[in-house]
């Protein structure tokens, strides 16, 4: 859910290079949600709500979404000007660095490579 499908649109569209594959319109011709395609069977669908989103409630919420990418300095620079450190993942050893999107979700990415566990 979101408050703002055009702060979707700009984050997940424009700057990530998610392409929308179907819009959901009313019969009033209101567009009302979008289903976004990041590639290889991998969706995301985004409705638009006049609720207040309380982030603070992890009952009603998810910890992060997570993107696999076959290059993420490329990503990283490219995308977010290298404003993010690359680490190692804890336990799993995998490249990784973490942003939020326009209301505050958790996005991180991650490449895999021969010291990953995975």
């Amino acid at each position: 859910m979101s408050n703002s499908l055009s702060k979707v649109k700009n984050f997940y569209v424009k700057k990530l290079g998610l392409k929308i594959v179907h819009e959901f319109r009313n019969e009033n011709n209101d567009l009302y949600g979008y289903f976004l395609s990041s590639k290889n069977n991998t969706f995301l669908e985004f409705f638009k709500t006049k609720k207040k989103i309380n982030f603070s409630n992890r009952n009603n919420h998810f910890k992060h979404i997570c993107f696999e990418v076959s290059n993420l300095k490329y990503l990283n620079k490219k995308k977010f000007k290298n404003k993010f450190a690359i680490k190692r993942g804890k336990t799993d050893k995998i490249l990784q660095f973490f942003t939020k999107d326009f209301e505050g979700n958790i996005v991180e990415f991650h490449q895999r490579d021969r010291l990953s566990k995975f």
